[in-house]
């Protein structure tokens, strides 16, 4: 997911100026911390500018305490674009780096926001012993960034009505394209909680996908299939709820098998404050 450096210096410096113009920019801050028992196993920050016409969204995980005894994992992610025509944001640039153990990985792409065509996609790839990258064709390489897709369904204030039938959209995420399926129609209310910022009734989403191109495959002939994270997907369910000062629906709670009980992720920090424009120079007068 990676660009050439002057122009992704070019796309930040234009990203800037538009945040600098907006009148109604707002900042809004997300932390998940998700809990093994009583220990907390990882945490998930994220920032979003957001305004009418410009969004950007940055995003991090790392593995923390007796959880990185089984892996070091971390991730570092942003996307950027504008708010299109079409009435949703749309991007311009999506970049995520991070490893899953020795599985190390850095992508930078840019978008054609019109037809969310991928313009230039830069890639680099440690990979583990015995196993290979399916490489994306050059026909395959469209669709929206992963990050992109849940802002455009959490600011949604019908996500509990325009969800509730079966929603696809196709994701590419730089080392694979996919068709990623939502169904939210579940309901739950959920009690208030000393690790959870949230209280109150939610939407549950089921979420699965399908591979459509690239990957990582095995090369070991005699490896068996484990579950994976894509089985797991398909038992979990991702709640989504209302927060005071958000007028969409923020993922509030998801949990998941790991074979020694469950992990429980909650949303543990939520806070929106308003970004004022920057004063004019003289120069720009």
């Amino acid at each position: 997911m990676k660009i050439v450096l002057s122009a992704v210096l070019m796309l930040i410096m234009s990203a800037d100026a538009v945040f600098a113009q907006s009148d109604s920019t707002k900042k809004i801050h997300m932390k998940y911390k998700a809990y093994w028992g009583g220990f907390v196993i990882a945490e998930i920050s994220s920032e979003t500018l957001l305004s009418d016409d410009i969004y950007d969204v940055s995003a991090e995980y790392t593995v923390k305490g007796i959880a990185s005894i089984v892996g070091n994992m971390t991730n570092n992610t942003r996307t950027y674009g504008i708010r299109h025509r079409t009435g949703e944001y749309r991007p311009l640039y999506y970049e995520s780096q991070g490893n899953f153990g020795k599985f190390k990985y850095s992508n930078k792409v840019n978008f054609n926001p019109d037809n969310l065509m991928v313009t230039n996609h830069e890639q680099e790839l440690e990979l583990r012993e015995k196993t290979e990258y399916i490489p994306i064709p050059d026909a395959h390489k469209h669709g929206i960034d992963p990050m992109t897709m849940f802002l455009n369904m959490i600011i949604n204030e019908n996500f509990a009505r325009d969800y509730k039938k079966q929603y696809s959209r196709r994701q590419f995420g730089g080392i694979f394209v996919t068709t990623q399926n939502f169904l939210c129609d579940e309901t739950k209310e959920f009690e208030e909680e000393s690790r959870s910022v949230f209280a109150g009734n939610a939407v549950g989403c089921k979420i699965d996908g399908a591979l459509v191109a690239g990957g990582i495959r095995s090369t070991d002939p005699n490896r068996k299939r484990r579950r994976g994270r894509e089985d797991d997907d398909q038992d979990s369910i991702l709640w989504f709820g209302q927060v005071d000062g958000f007028h969409g629906y923020l993922p509030v709670y998801t949990e998941f098998p790991i074979g020694w009980g469950k992990v429980r992720v909650y949303l543990n920090e939520f806070a929106v404050e308003e970004v004022l424009p920057e004063l004019q120079t003289a120069s720009s007068k």
